[in-house]
């Protein structure tokens, strides 16, 4: 429609056309008419936000749109687009870019003058504001546009008049200056600056190639971004299904060098004194077992986690405390708690280490471990790492010789079989004994650092360990105590949804019980003691599964626990195994026959330390035997209802 006539100036004649602001920070196209009058045209001029919001919507059907390529210079240097505005006191101003990971992948939005001084540290790869500070700040936000995409924004409450440069910086995990390879970057749709509840860009140019913006140590040239659709955040929230659904997960593999050396990778991060840490890594065993968290200044942490044991080595004098969480499969959470005692910057390393001994060692070339991810926290803040999921990026620092491969691992393996990409998952129910609550009974096979703790690590099953070492069920006949296992009974929580029942070797070794017959209910016998612990266990923990470990024997090495000798009381002990077959089959209770994992009398070198013990080979085939029979009873419907 028309609009009020206005009094034309000497830049706007008849037949020419204008720009005016028609509602706040908005633009209209005017047509000036005879009269002298101008007309308005319908036509409104895209503001920033409406033509990222266009960019969105060409991305989400596919299409490319219009982006900058930043490519850092060679040397310790800072990559940085800017250009000079001058705030004014009282006004509330937005700093806004559009940005995506590239080689690089932290984004600084920057000013320095006082008056408005601003520092805002954004993830781009893990879509986080790593850290902002600056006396005029008022938040920091980052919106997720899709397709790896981010809006990220300092808003700024100006307290004085001045003039300096509003900079967009980059670098590779947050640190500037830093080394620079003169070919990696990150790409940039667009720069803005406007005041808050306006859409105008107070910078001639939104595009970081325009020649309004200078360039520091960084080459910018357009390009587009790629012809793929994008589906806006969805793609984190299916990721997190198919994890929780699937047991779908990503992992690096970090692989030690073939000479001597100090194999490890880390990203370095400024604290402190007094802040607190907490340092957490997913991790699993390759050929090497064996992951250092590091640290020699500012919190000096070394801690060593045993990724076959499921077990920690709490060292260095700022760690507080040091944990590990078994999550099934193999896979651990390996947590350190630390407090920082300087205010510096230091190293957090991975580190791998050979079966014994710490660094350096003459490495293969080809062993290593797997890295889920890894992320440090300073007082409860976000994760301050980049590429936390992918060690194999520029953002993390490697030692000489050292090779990450990214997606290594491609299951986390609670319910996904990854040798059936491609077709319908094999569930072999270990996810149906993640969590578990076990209670283990047993003789010192069990409450050894043997098989117990490994199998809770490949389960995920949650252990309170009952074994006592040296006993048994039933009554004594020789100076070991009687009922030093049954009496662990009482001992077992309510809870429980679990029962391993191990009798071990001593009713027949060490304290000759009577062998007895089968239908006694006492004590006073194998026989017995095995009925009795049974009933026992189950008035204990009514909803609990009970589950018989047989026992195997010891090697031709043993004076006592072995085939082949008669005991005090005339007995062998293949009657002490038939004993324990017998009565678990009678009572309905499932039979772990360990002799069939192939430990026993002819194998004691390979799997036993003392001739009856297990050695490290023996426990964990002790306990991967024990696992697969579990998951089996599982697919059989030990678990449900």
């Amino acid at each position: 429609g028309a609009a009020a006539a206005v009094v034309l100036g000497t830049n706007a004649a008849v037949g020419e056309y204008f720009w005016t602001e028609v509602s706040t920070g908005v633009l209209g196209l005017y047509n000036v008419t005879v009269g002298p009058a101008a007309t308005d045209t319908g036509v409104r001029a895209a503001t920033s936000a409406l033509l990222s919001n266009v960019d969105s919507l060409a991305m989400i059907e596919g299409l490319s749109v219009p982006t900058a390529k930043l490519v850092e210079a060679v040397g310790a240097v800072s990559p940085s687009v800017y250009r000079s505005y001058s705030f004014v006191s009282g006004e509330t101003i937005e700093h806004v870019v559009v940005a995506k990971a590239g080689e690089r992948s932290a984004l600084q939005l920057i000013h320095s003058a006082a008056g408005a001084s601003y520092t805002a540290n954004f993830n781009l790869e893990e879509g986080l504001v790593s850290s902002s500070s600056g006396a005029n700040l008022v938040s920091t936000a980052m919106a997720a546009l899709g397709g790896g995409w981010y809006e990220c924004k300092a808003v700024v409450l100006v307290a004085a008049n001045v003039t300096n440069n509003v900079q967009a910086r980059m670098s590779a995990a947050g640190a500037l200056p830093y080394a620079a390879d003169g070919v990696s970057g990150m790409y940039i749709r667009s720069i803005v600056l406007r005041k808050q509840g306006l859409m105008a860009n107070l910078f001639p140019s939104s595009d970081p190639a325009n020649a309004a913006f200078t360039k520091q140590s960084v080459t910018v040239t357009t390009t587009t971004s790629p012809y793929e659709p994008v589906l806006i955040p969805l793609p984190p929230i299916v990721d997190d299904l198919d994890v929780i659904v699937r047991g779908r997960i990503t992992a690096s593999k970090v692989v030690e060098s073939a000479v001597s050396g100090s194999p490890s990778t880390w990203q370095a991060k400024s604290v402190a004194v007094g802040d607190l840490i907490v340092w957490k890594v997913i991790a699993k065993r390759a050929e090497r077992k064996r992951l250092n968290l590091f640290s020699n200044s500012a919190a000096v942490i070394d801690c060593t986690f045993d990724l076959e044991l499921g077990t920690v080595s709490q060292g260095g004098a700022a760690v507080t405390a040091a944990s590990v969480l078994a999550l099934g499969n193999g896979w651990f959470q390996c947590t350190v708690e630390a407090t920082a005692t300087a205010s510096a910057s230091s190293n957090w390393q991975h580190r791998i280490f050979k079966e014994t001994g710490t660094h350096p060692y003459v490495g293969d070339g080809v062993s290593g471990l797997y890295i889920q991810r890894s992320e440090f926290r300073i007082n409860g803040g976000t994760n301050a790492f980049f590429s936390s999921e992918d060690l194999s990026t520029s953002s993390w620092s490697k030692s000489a010789g050292l090779t990450v491969t990214p997606n290594a691992a491609l299951y986390l393996g609670l319910l996904a079989d990854p040798s059936n990409i491609g077709g319908d998952p094999y569930d072999d129910e270990s996810e149906a004994l993640v969590g578990v609550k076990w209670a283990a009974l047993g003789s010192s096979i069990t409450i050894g650092a043997y098989y117990a703790t490994l199998l809770a690590g490949q389960t995920g099953m949650v252990l309170t360990n009952l074994g006592v070492s040296g006993s048994a069920l039933g009554l004594s006949t020789t100076a070991y105590p009687s009922y030093g296992m049954s009496n662990r009974i009482i001992d077992i929580p309510a809870d429980t949804e679990l029962v391993t029942l191990e009798p071990g070797p001593n009713a027949f070794g060490a304290q000759e019980v009577p062998l007895g017959a089968f239908g006694d209910t006492t004590y006073a016998t194998h026989y017995g003691s095995l009925w009795a612990a049974c009933v026992a266990i189950r008035a204990q923990a009514p909803n609990a599964k009970i589950v018989m470990i047989g026992t195997y024997s010891g090697g031709p090495g043993h004076a006592t626990h072995r085939v082949g000798r008669v005991n005090g009381q005339g007995n062998t002990m293949d009657q002490f195994f038939k004993a324990e077959r017998e009565v678990a089959h009678a009572l309905g209770i499932p039979f772990i026959d360990i002799s069939q994992s192939g430990m026993g009398y002819l194998t004691s070198t390979l799997y036993m330390a003392d001739e009856l013990h297990p050695n490290a080979a023996g426990s964990l085939r002790h306990a991967t035997y024990d696992a697969e029979c579990l998951r089996q009873m599982a697919r059989r419907g030990l678990f449900g209802a």
